[in-house]
């Protein structure tokens, strides 16, 4: 209950910043007396939009980050934009025919931005269940098999972007627990039992919403050992604190890396960083940073 309030309270406030910056380009004048100084801008109000705009892009990133449930990335934003009102209060408070009104919403934000971030990333880590180790088991290989049948754990908020695969089709099964399934424009909970099929080129997504972890067993047709290796490579990643609570590597090489075994292509937005992974996938593999992940994660006698 306490991380809804500061949810919703922190979305008023980046509404509030929008509406703030609005102002500054609808009504110059009004924002500035609300700000809580007095200025003759002659007409000019370059100072007032540039001002503005900030205004407004804070108030879309806090938005954005409460929309994607971003808890501990909002959290820290909102710690540290306080800076901006305890900058606002001190300008405000300088002005020798200033009292301490004019910087009280200055000082209700800092307190609302302080207190706020604070209770998202206390929440976060009392709230966090233990996160369960990486599993992974190859049932089937590419190297002696048709297909790959692969069996993993998919821990919670672990999740995938949206892309599709061109080389194969995955079969999902559930074993165990729930996930989030999206597939081309549905998306829809599977339970144990539940099985979903992506064929080439069928854009999909999964994440783990729930606080338990979910078990699946995927097979790849025809079987594909690059795609092996990245799951075992993610898993290994995981399980030695390498990749964030969503399952992505940290480095940015080995998520690179992950996608090029995977098959992995990007959809929408993400497209136009395809060449950048690319670039970086030939400079890590040229850097031996691949055969380095093979040797330590998909050596079977490891």
């Amino acid at each position: 209950m306490t991380t809804k309030i500061s949810y919703a309270i922190a979305f008023l406030t980046g509404l509030g910043m929008i509406f703030l910056g609005v102002r500054f380009f609808l009504s110059p004048e009004v924002a500035t007396a609300g700000f809580g100084i007095h200025f003759n801008a002659g007409g000019d109000y370059s100072f007032h939009h540039i001002k503005g705009i900030r205004d407004i892009f804070s108030g879309l990133v806090i938005c954005a980050f409460v929309l994607m449930k971003e808890r501990r990335v909002l959290g820290v934003t909102l710690l540290a934009g306080t800076i901006i009102p305890v900058n606002d209060m001190i300008v405000v408070l300088s002005k020798s025919n200033n009292s301490i009104l004019p910087a009280m919403p200055h000082i209700i934000a800092i307190i609302i931005c302080a207190i706020s971030g604070i209770i998202l990333l206390i929440t976060r880590l009392k709230n966090r269940a233990p996160k369960a180790k990486g599993y992974i088991k190859v049932i089937s290989s590419a190297d002696t098999n048709k297909d790959s049948i692969i069996e993993f754990n998919i821990v919670p908020s672990e999740k995938t972007p949206w892309h599709y695969h061109t080389l194969f089709s995955e079969t999902f099964e559930v074993l165990s627990g729930t996930l989030e399934f999206g597939h081309n424009n549905e998306i829809q909970q599977l339970n144990k039992c539940d099985i979903a099929t992506i064929k080439p080129n069928e854009k999909h997504y999964f994440h783990n919403v729930s606080n338990d972890e979910c078990l699946i067993k995927v097979t790849v047709s025809p079987g594909n050992k690059n795609f092996e290796n990245a799951l075992l490579i993610s898993k290994g990643l995981a399980i030695d604190g390498l990749a964030s609570d969503a399952g992505t590597p940290k480095k940015l090489s080995d998520l690179a890396i992950f996608v090029y075994l995977n098959n992995s292509r990007m959809v929408g937005l993400q497209k136009i960083a395809e060449p950048i992974f690319n670039f970086i996938t030939r400079v890590a593999i040229k850097n031996g940073r691949l055969n380095e992940l093979m040797q330590k994660y998909c050596n079977p006698e490891i």
